[in-house]
């Protein structure tokens, strides 16, 4: 047998028998065998026993030898929290799986997360591989009218949507809710397997295992209350077997109506499985305080573990047992030995209520004071509530504790992402601690972001965990900051967030929260910051290809920076509003000339040193100077513009990125309007490059605009697959926003260069749509040319 690679793997220890599951178990051999499926989902409401199907086959599989299979690689989203905490980042799965699979370089740095997602699918399908993501609806949108089911992270899409056009093995997703962006594919390449519950004859087969005693009708009776769930029945089983000595009649202790009343399930979730579960904890919880001493500290345990969204370590369980105590809850845990905490633990993973495990996930088959403790995300969500019912004090003290403790936990700046996780998880305890300020501004901003450096997205694109950590500071949604925060930050959240949103596409997300911050801001009469968030919005609206709204919303800009006296603010703002007039095209040319000519004049008496627009002003003029061939004006301005050394030291990376991508633009063109072969070289010099750079510098529309202008080389040079490649490529990312206006310009490009008059006759019509007539001119040539075509 050839050696094969696998991650660590739940597999390792106690995976159980299934009972009913055999027909899954063979859908699961088929769709590994069937070279057409790449991916395949297993939907059910937690608990209905996914991850246990998942393992179990994995077990079969590895008793086999691992036949076929080259490389294995098992992750869980649960172990970091559930979509209702809406806090959960697919940035450590991504860097774990791109140094797993050979890209450490990529796993450590700022490229984009759609580009990370997109590399992870190249290296993923380069053997026969098992990928397992078990438990994405952390990383779905929740059911309502917008977005439903879609995935949150544009990493994990790429990712997706990857191995969904090639995959030699198969990814295996589990949900509890179907992922709309796979519903396309259901039929052919991304199947889907909808895991109903357990028959009754199964659910008693379970049971039964469990040690439970009584009549085939007293089996039956007990499966159909609690509607074949796997999980409650596990749990049911083993109460019953350790509280009762089996006895199925004391069933009746499990008091369903009284946990319904005392626990306030949501009644929209009445009917869903996992309330059962619920009732079965809330009976484990009574009968655990009628036991003594040990049973009082296997209740204060679950508790601690209800203060985590992902496995709780034993440091940072160490530090919520120390002294002094937190009163009503951490009374039965203080000075305990370690036998004693270990006899605790071992009781409650005798009752299935927690997992042992080592520091990389894996199962340990014995306890350890050193080990870190598991729960399933149901029961971690329930013990939460619970301790936030009997003592909201207690709740906030333990989470206090947490967030002193991990800061401390790591260097005050932390050069890793490894050494960034506890940070973010501080946030999330602080947070919860009531510490919304701090957490914000001690830990968040000066730690996490050093402040306006943006550490962690400018060394290692972290948006995702940036998103996750925002998102605390937010009760439902983005547009529902929490109550206690001061106005101006609340303000500053909406801004941070949708700034993040816009850089990786989300761009109907990104809306919300950019509105509510200018209008703060406006509210507030501070004019500055107003004149700032109209600007971003109006950049957000000409992505999306609203050009005549984002027109409006820069002559707000430039409005506000006159109320605001800020000059600066005012040579950005006349920038933006060139921008948005140039891609109206016709008489509003003219007009976004005299916006770039009025901004370099007031930069001028800015900074004496810059008497041109440099950094993403001077970009958005040379989009006008493309339009009039002024290539010779491009070149001489960015030499200048290297000479003063005017790039922006957080934007470094992208600025230098952008000035090569021009320079590549204005030799290239002028090889077209001239055919020089010297302007042939630097062009291919500058732009075969400069998708790789642009991937590095983390802005997503400033790749397209790379992968367009080399496409349009690889046409002049004869090589058609490799344009084919770098506008299927630029689509992929486009689509997602969606950027219609890239869109358009991906539709032209493959018209022209492929002599495609239906790819020809869709750019027109969203051309004709978002008014983009900076196109026209280009759109007729590509019409007469077409007669031939």
């Amino acid at each position: 047998m050839s050696l094969i690679e696998i991650a660590p793997s739940r597999l390792r220890h106690g995976a159980e028998h299934l009972f009913g599951r055999g027909q899954e178990i063979k859908a699961l051999d088929q769709a590994w065998d069937n070279p057409s499926t790449h991916i395949l989902t297993i939907v059910a409401w937690g608990g209905v026993g996914k991850t246990s199907l998942v393992v179990e086959w994995m077990a079969r599989k590895a008793d086999a030898g691992w036949p076929g299979f080259e490389r294995v690689f098992d992750w869980s989203f649960y172990s970091q929290g559930t979509r209702e905490q809406a806090v959960v980042s697919a940035d450590p799965f991504i860097a774990a799986a791109l140094e797993f699979f050979g890209d450490p370089a990529m796993a450590r740095s700022a490229a984009l997360p759609w580009d990370k997602g997109s590399r992870l699918a190249q290296l993923v399908a380069q053997k026969r591989t098992l990928l397992v993501l078990d438990g994405l609806e952390p990383l779905q949108h929740p059911s309502g009218p917008s977005f439903a089911g879609q995935l949150r992270d544009p990493a994990l899409l790429a990712l997706l949507r990857g191995l969904n056009q090639r995959n030699p093995g198969l990814c295996l997703l589990t949900t509890r809710e179907p992922i709309a962006d796979l519903a396309p594919f259901h039929d052919t390449t991304a199947p889907k397997l909808e895991l109903q519950r357990l028959s009754t004859g199964h659910g008693v087969k379970l049971v039964k295992r469990l040690g439970v005693l009584g009549t085939e009708a007293e089996f039956k009776i007990l499966v159909e209350d609690v509607a074949g769930h796997a999980l409650t029945l596990k749990l049911l089983g083993r109460y019953l077997t350790r509280a009762h000595g089996g006895d199925v009649r004391r069933r009746d202790h499990v008091k369903f109506e009284k946990a319904d009343r005392d626990f306030k399930i949501n009644p929209a979730d009445a009917d869903k499985p996992y309330g059962h579960a619920f009732k079965v904890m809330a009976t484990y919880e009574r009968w655990l305080g009628t036991v003594g001493e040990s049973g009082r500290r296997q209740i204060a345990i679950l508790y601690l573990l209800g203060l985590f969204d992902r496995p709780a370590d034993a440091v940072c369980l160490a530090a919520l047992r120390r002294d002094p105590v937190i009163p009503c809850l951490t009374e039965p845990l203080v000075g305990l030995s370690e036998e004693e905490w270990n006899l605790a633990v071992s009781a409650l993973a005798d009752c299935g209520l927690v997992q042992v495990q080592k520091e990389d996930g894996s199962p340990l088959p014995t306890v350890h004071s050193q080990a870190s403790l598991h729960a399933h995300p149901l029961v971690r969500e329930f013990f939460a509530m619970r301790l936030r019912k009997i003592s909201p004090a207690s709740t906030k003290a333990a989470h206090l504790r947490l967030f002193e403790h991990l800061q401390g936990s790591v260097p005050d700046l932390p050069e890793s992402t490894d050494g960034l996780q506890p940070l973010y998880q501080a946030v999330a305890h602080g947070c919860q601690a009531g510490c919304y300020v701090d957490a914000f501004e001690k830990v968040l901003r000066k730690r996490i972001w050093r402040g306006d450096e943006f550490f962690s997205t400018g060394q290692y694109g972290l948006f995702s965990a940036d998103l996750a950590a925002l998102r605390r500071f937010f009760d439902n949604d983005w547009n529902d900051p929490v109550k206690e925060l001061p106005r101006k930050l609340k303000a500053r959240l909406w801004s941070l967030v949708g700034f993040r949103l816009r850089t990786i596409s989300r761009l109907a997300e990104a809306k919300g929260p950019m509105r509510a911050a200018l209008e703060t801001h406006r509210l507030e009469k501070d004019w500055g910051d107003a004149s700032k968030e109209a600007r971003n919005l109006s950049v957000l609206y000409l992505l999306a290809g609203k050009l005549r709204y984002s027109a409006r919303l820069a002559q707000k800009s430039v409005r506000y920076a006159e109320q605001s006296k800020d000059r600066e603010r005012k040579v950005d703002s006349l920038a933006a509003l060139g921008d948005a007039l140039i891609q109206l095209g016709g008489d509003n040319t003219q007009r976004a000339l005299e916006c770039f000519r009025t901004a370099e004049k007031l930069q001028r008496k800015c900074k004496s040193a810059a008497h041109l627009l440099y950094s993403n002003n001077a970009f958005r003029y040379y989009k006008l100077l493309v339009d009039g061939k002024e290539y010779d004006e491009i070149i001489r301005s960015l030499d200048a513009t290297k000479k003063l050394g005017l790039f922006l030291p957080r934007y470094k990376l992208l600025e230098e990125a952008v000035s090569n991508l021009y320079r590549g633009k204005a030799h290239f063109l002028r090889y077209l309007d001239h055919n020089s072969a010297d302007d042939l070289r630097q062009a291919e010099k500058m732009l075969v490059e400069s998708p790789g750079s642009l991937r590095q510098s983390g802005h997503d529309y400033w790749l397209v605009e790379g992968l367009l202008a080399r496409a349009s080389l690889w046409a002049v040079l004869d090589k058609l697959d490799r344009a084919r490649v770098d506008l299927d490529d630029g689509w992929s990312i486009a689509e997602h926003g969606p950027m219609r206006l890239h869109l358009a310009d991906i539709h032209l490009h493959r018209a022209r260069i492929f002599r495609d008059k239906k790819e020809l006759q869709k750019a027109c019509a969203l051309i004709e749509k978002c008014g983009y007539w900076r196109r026209k001119a280009e759109l007729k040539a590509a019409a007469d040319a077409a007669v031939d075509w």
